[in-house]
């Protein structure tokens, strides 16, 4: 807390100076007055009532559900404030009724009624409700998901209600979800072609480096996740860091009275076991809620990596050939731990623990071969030892302070600290061109790498009129990180270090944030959200040898707007626009040299400059039926490139900047219902890249590509239910890189048990063993190819078993934001 707040104090100043340095504070302004000003509009349609007790005492916290009549699914939700009082507004048309519920008193529904868009407001009076003397059978209100559900602003896979899901991981997921794109040998990820992607887990940033991220998802169990959301337009009250957009992964909790919570367990087997375990929890008693949840893996895996690079040479063929057999085991800890309190009616206070320890230990065998114009030279025989872990923990405080229904005061504070251990070993024996045994060389590697945050927010909302909400807040985010890389080779019985490969930097960056955002409901169909963002960001790396390897001060606008047209009940139409900014990452930065094998080598650039990404996005929406299309423009991007030194055949990978990527893609989401006893959900999306690189000179690529899913789930006769997924990616574009075509096909068998609190379920993913890696560059007039295959997977079994336990009488959920967030009132 010493940090936050003379931090916040100087983010006030930093901004001001800025703005008035550049005379932004004018532009500021009069974005914020045009967008405050409100036109006459059409009255929005509005519910409101009471609820009491018998005795005519209101009832504080009542529960009141908006229901669908068709359906009984869930439209809004929310509690009575202090004289029992509810009211729902913004309410399109369509048929309704309404559910109260109050501990200890029996359950009441309203008759049905309609919402026609001329309809101005509806009284429903005042509901009594009476005390359950005795316990009567609870009233089940559920509504089964979809699998993909495409709204506004993202892209929701519900991995709890997929059948195919269970036993696997949160990778495993994403390998399957549209428009993304899973590279596992160099652990990274790209959605649609862009791979400056953020991982979100329960709203908050994870702030780790994207191929640290990636490990961690391996192995986090599918179980303990609700479901995905990709966003690919955040809107300003998100941070606007990254070109591809934001991916949250929201873990399984619950809201209840009493105590309750849900625990999973997975024994499989895929050329080794593939084992975990998860539970959530959750206790709320008056004014204390405690929750929580844990899970943890442990997987053992075989993985074969082929890597091939060639250059010419003053006329010479030199090639290099790698074959590398992996065995690991990966063991993964995941938990979270909070308390909110309710201090009074209107101020709610909560403390948030979260922490992830990964644990990798691999033993690999490698052989590479040397060859020059087609006759082999040289082999190396390798045995590579590599430990791995790293480990994650953060702490939030926060509160929320309501002074009235249209009004909400937010304030966090969040310390995250990172730590990243990898000690390798390299056993190289080489051998002549006829085998023939030449010399071992004995080398040690070990890369270290602490990060640590600490982040403060204030966010405000208040309702200005009957139809314009506001949004602002500020936030400060300090960081210091510090990347330690070492190489040693053992020289007559004695270590010596290589200083060319080894290396110590450091870097400091603070990004500081103010953002305002307006939500507008122009007529009863027609809403838009406009938002602008501001943040400034001080970066400074620095290495034992040289003070300011980087030092970078600037300021920049990122303007986001959202428009949404329901034409009428079946039909709708939404637009997006958003700007944001993919800063280098820090080990991007960093000029670390790690070495994969002799012959190849990856490295940091610390000249990177950051990209500016613009993203746009419509969509029309028939019924459940969705179609969309989405265009990005990022200059200059970032791009992972190869490098050949022509010289000696070896091989550096390392970001560089690309002078633009284009992506364009069409996305149509197909959900139907064939029978009582079979639906199925259909995703389809073609894409077109451009992406215009340097390697020695200009390269230009472009490449039109598709993308299929489909889910089938069929209900059988007691409870049983079968479902069977698969999907199939062409070739695609990454940087200079192009991936081959991919696709798998899975399937389960699930059976509920008692009572339906249990599920049972057996899967078969990958049945074809399809899915393998295959990338390569081949640019041969600039003296370029590279060639890349990996398998990371391959066919596997698992059980699965679930259950939920406690009382589950239905509870509205409490609004809660911590400080990390960058997610903020989408009320789901």
């Amino acid at each position: 807390m010493k940090k936050i707040i003379p931090g916040l104090i100087r983010l006030h100043v930093t901004i001001y100076l800025q703005l008035r340095s550049k005379k932004i504070i004018k532009v500021l302004l009069l974005f914020m007055l045009l967008l405050g000003i409100v036109f006459s509009v059409d009255a929005q349609s509005k519910i409101y009532g009471k609820v009491v007790s018998v005795d005519d005492k209101p009832l504080a916290n009542a529960n009141v559900l908006l229901l669908n009549t068709k359906d009984s699914s869930l439209a809004k939700g929310q509690l009575t404030n202090a004289t029992g009082v509810y009211s729902f507004e913004n309410i399109p048309q369509g048929q309704y009724f309404i559910s109260y519920s109050y501990t200890s008193y029996k359950n009441e529904y309203s008759d049905a009624f309609a919402i026609s868009d001329k309809q101005q407001s509806l009284n429903l009076g005042i509901i009594k409700l009476s005390e359950m003397h005795l316990q009567l059978k609870e009233v089940t209100i559920a509504a089964k998901k979809p699998l993909y559900e495409q709204k506004i602003d993202r892209l929701v896979i519900n991995v709890a209600t997929s059948i195919t899901f269970a036993g696997s991981t949160a990778l495993d997921v994403l390998e399957r979800s549209p428009g993304v794109r899973v590279n596992r040998m160099s652990n990274a990820l790209s959605v649609n072609g862009k791979s400056g992607v953020i991982i979100m887990i329960n709203g908050k940033r994870n702030y780790m480096d994207i191929a640290a991220v990636v490990q961690m998802l391996s192995g986090m169990p599918s179980g303990n996740i609700e479901r995905i959301e990709i966003i690919t337009t955040p809107p300003a009250n998100f941070d606007a860091e990254g070109d591809a957009g934001i991916i949250n992964i929201v873990l399984k909790s619950n809201n209840q009275f009493g105590t309750n919570g849900s625990y999973s367990l997975t024994a499989g087997y895929s050329k080794g076991e593939q084992n975990s375990v998860s539970v959530n929890i959750n206790h709320r008693k008056g004014k204390v809620n405690l929750f929580g949840n844990y899970s943890f893996s442990q997987n053992r895996l075989q993985q074969v990596w082929d890597n091939y690079h060639a250059v010419t040479n003053n006329g010479k063929l030199l090639e290099n050939f790698s074959d590398d057999k992996r065995h690991a085991l990966a063991s993964q800890h995941d938990g979270q731990a909070g308390i909110d309190y309710e201090i009074s009616k209107k101020t709610i206070v909560g403390a948030l623990l979260s922490g992830s320890y990964r644990h990798w230990d691999m033993k690999s065998l490698n052989d590479a071969f040397v060859s020059s114009d087609n006759h082999l030279d040289t082999t190396v025989s390798i045995i590579n030892n590599e430990l791995h872990t790293t480990l994650y923990y953060g702490a939030n405080l926060n509160m929320q302070h309501t002074f009235n229904d249209d009004e909400k005061l937010t304030v966090n504070a969040d310390y995250l600290h990172y730590k990243d251990n990898n000690p390798n070993s390299y056993v190289n024996a080489y051998y002549n061109s006829i085998n023939n045994y030449l010399y071992d060389e004995n080398v040690q590697s070990s890369k270290t790498t602490p990060l640590t945050m600490w982040i403060g927010t204030i966010d405000y909302t208040k309702k200005i009129s009957k139809s314009t909400d506001m949004e602002a807040g500020i936030k400060d985010a300090w960081s210091g990180f510090r990347d330690v890389v070492g190489v040693s080779y053992l020289f007559q019985n004695s270590w010596i270090k290589d200083t060319s490969l080894s290396g110590n930097h450091t870097l400091n960056e603070n990004i500081s944030a103010a953002y305002a955002s307006f939500n507008i409901k122009l007529s009863a169909k027609t809403s838009v959200k406009a938002g602008l963002r501001y943040e400034f960001t001080h970066s400074r790396l620095q290495s034992e040898a040289q003070v300011d390897l980087v030092k970078r001060d600037y300021g920049k606008l990122f303007p986001s707007f959202f428009f949404l047209h329901n034409i009428n009940d079946s039909n709708s139409f939404n637009f997006s626009y958003s700007r944001r900014i993919w800063r280098p990452g820090f080990s991007d930065l960093a000029p670390w040299v790690i070495f994969l094998d002799p012959k190849t080598f990856q490295t940091g650039n610390p000249d990177l400059q950051p990209a500016i990404v613009d993203a746009a996005n419509a969509s029309y929406t028939y019924k459940n039926k969705i179609l969309s299309l989405s265009y990005s423009y990022i200059s200059p991007s970032i791009t992972q490139l190869p490098k050949i030194d022509e010289g000696s055949n070896k091989l550096v990978i390392a970001s560089e900047n690309s002078k633009s990527y284009q992506s364009l893609s069409l996305n149509l989401s197909l959900p139907f219902t064939v029978s009582k006893w079979w639906n199925m959900q259909n995703n389809l999306t073609g894409s077109w890249i451009k992406s215009s690189a340097f390697y020695k000179a200009a390269v230009q690529q472009e490449q039109k590509n598709f993308y299929i899913n489909s889910t089938q789930n069929f209900f059988l006769p007691k409870d049983f239910s079968i479902g069977l997924s698969g999907f199939y990616s062409s070739k695609s574009l990454w940087g200079l890189y192009t991936f081959n075509s991919n696709w798998s096909v899975d399937i389960g068998v699930q059976k509920k048990i008692l009572k339906n609190k249990s599920v049972l379920t057996f899967n078969i993913n990958n049945i074809f063993n399809s899915l393998k890696g295959n990338y390569y560059a081949i640019i041969p007039e600039q003296n370029l190819i590279v060639k890349n295959k990996y398998t990371y997977g391959y066919r596997g079994v698992s059980l699965s078993y679930s259950h939920n336990f406690g009382n589950d009488k239905i509870k509205g959920k409490r609004e809660r934001i911590t400080g990390a967030e960058d997610e903020k009132g989408r009320g789901y």
